[in-house]
């Protein structure tokens, strides 16, 4: 069984946008490093897999084919400097109904969006992970939630959310992160070091 590192995408490894978020390739900048970082969780042995909740279809504001052309472009953009993702995991839900234009069929209560831990339970079934020498990094509380519901090892970053967004959390039970960093390359580095 093999550890992974699990990542969020928004916030984490490209610049947290704002608004409707991420709607096209173009709106992909990535986090200075984020390449570096996935780079160097494989490098140290870990998986690098991507868990993102994406409501932008459930809202009728992107297709599945248009995300699937979101996540090619994040896949080149990290590749570029040898950050290879093994997966990417991704919710297209939202329990928001009836929003005019949305995607009815996505518009539902569902166990994949996190802080739900689907998405990161398919990737263990998937890939044989090694939960207890696994860990995720975060920029929301929801990543948090979802990274400590599988016991995971769940750090923050001190971009997107930095973790501040109290207000998008489901419940109030707040989870905090394990720890904080600057950034995804500080996070990594320190994953990889103290395993």
């Amino acid at each position: 069984m093999r550890p992974a590192i699990f990542f969020d995408c928004d916030g984490v490894l490209n610049e947290e946008p704002g608004g409707h978020g991420v709607l096209g390739p173009d709106d992909i900048r990535l986090i200075p490093g984020a390449g570096t970082a996935v780079r160097a969780a494989r490098e140290g042995g870990y998986l690098a897999i991507i868990v993102t909740n994406r409501a932008q279809v459930a809202k009728g504001f992107v297709t599945l084919a248009g995300l699937e052309t979101i996540f090619a472009r994040l896949r080149a953009l990290l590749a570029e400097d040898g950050g290879i993702v093994d997966a990417i995991y991704f919710c297209p839900h939202h329990p928001e109904r009836g929003t005019p234009g949305g995607a009815t069929d996505f518009q539902i209560t569902c166990d994949c969006r996190k802080p739900g831990t689907l998405l990161l339970r398919r990737a263990v079934d998937d890939f044989g992970i090694d939960v207890s020498r696994s860990m995720l990094i975060g920029d929301s509380l929801r990543d948090i939630g979802a990274g400590h519901a599988m016991g995971l090892k769940s750090y923050g970053v001190r971009t997107g959310f930095a973790c501040r967004d109290v207000e998008r959390y489901p419940d109030r039970t707040l989870p905090a992160p394990d720890r904080m960093f600057s950034d995804v390359g500080e996070a990594v580095a320190f994953c990889v070091a103290h395993p």
